[in-house]
């Protein structure tokens, strides 16, 4: 774009995204989209149809759901499975799990029931400020996290291993961790910027460090996550920049507080094809929830996580734990 009378900054060298493979995406709308005490619950019948939404504009893998989490969301998350297989659709389920075996033997359940493999996003609180809070020490979050995945892998199941908090993990931890997990069997990891902390620069250090000191020297073909918020309203820079620092896919979803999916698969981003996210037009689920059905907008504005009483948008009371409690 160079020339006498537009100088192109955006043309200098800086981090950028890697030539090479598209970049995935995980579409976390039917799971921790939902995850709002605001956000309205759809319908099986609602959530099926922005399922096939999501595979209409080419969505790789998709959260349908926390099974363990009571009858209603086992049913509708194995109605969602089956609907991936009868419609022969190409997008991969996952769901999420504690990193407890009662939260993913229903997954395990599921998976056989419907006859397809559904991975388990098995997640578990890092951060030391959850550590101290919870009373929680290293070595018990490492015996957790092995007796977990090897649970899950001897079981048939892929296995996605995520940390909460892990933009505010201490270096050892986070390598602690996901080299345990590693090892016991997981084959994708999740960096997840859970209270929404980060910055572009904190989401590509990150990842950076996760490829170069976990991935690298694990000799296994791992896939890297990034999972972000969007408290400061950065979370299509985080995502973009985490990218830029080698991540495989990124996590989105409108409903919560997740990177806006219009945003993510690139339809805002000037030149997506660029950015290997060259998709269709994107969809809104609050159009399909809107009106008579109770649906809700959710466009949060910006809030620093630095206290205050409207701290977290997307209202993770599990997952803030520890920072309300410390106040």
């Amino acid at each position: 774009m160079n020339s006498d009378l537009i100088y192109d900054w955006n043309s200098c060298k800086g981090p950028e995204i890697p030539p090479g493979g598209p970049v995935m995406l995980n579409d976390e709308t039917l799971r921790d989209g939902l995850q709002n005490p605001s956000v309205h619950d759809p319908s099986i019948e609602q959530k099926i149809e922005i399922l096939h939404l999501m595979e209409s504009l080419g969505i790789d893998t998709a959260n349908i759901g926390l099974p363990g989490a009571g009858h209603r969301a086992y049913a509708d998350t194995e109605a969602l499975a089956r609907e991936i297989v009868s419609a022969r659709m190409k997008i991969r389920p996952n769901c999420a799990a504690r990193t407890h075996k009662s939260d993913i033997k229903p997954i395990i359940e599921i998976s056989e029931r419907v006859g397809m493999p559904i991975a388990a996003a098995t997640f578990i609180g890092s951060s030391p400020i959850r550590r101290l809070v919870e009373d929680w020490t290293v070595e018990h979050l490492l015996r957790t996290t092995e007796d977990a995945v090897r649970f899950a892998v001897d079981a048939g199941l892929p296995v996605m291993y995520v940390t909460e908090d892990t933009i505010r993990t201490d270096p050892s931890t986070v390598k602690a961790l996901y080299s345990t997990a590693i090892r016991s069997g997981a084959r994708e990891i999740v960096l997840c910027d859970t209270v929404g902390h980060a910055t572009p620069r904190g989401a590509f250090n990150l990842v950076k460090f996760a490829i170069e000191e976990i991935v690298r020297p694990s000799g296994e073909k791992i896939l890297v996550d990034w999972h972000g918020h969007n408290d400061r309203g950065l979370a299509v820079a985080n995502s973009l920049s985490a990218v830029a620092a080698g991540a495989d896919q990124i996590h989105a979803g409108n409903l919560a507080g997740r990177a806006r999916r219009e945003h993510a698969d690139g339809v805002d981003a000037g030149e997506p094809a660029a950015f290997g996210l060259d998709r269709p037009r994107s969809f809104d689920p609050e159009e399909i929830l809107g009106g008579s059905r109770g649906g809700h907008s959710h466009h949060h504005p910006a809030k620093l996580s630095g206290g205050g009483a409207r701290r977290f948008p997307h209202r993770h009371g599990r997952a803030c734990r520890g920072d309300c409690e410390s106040l």
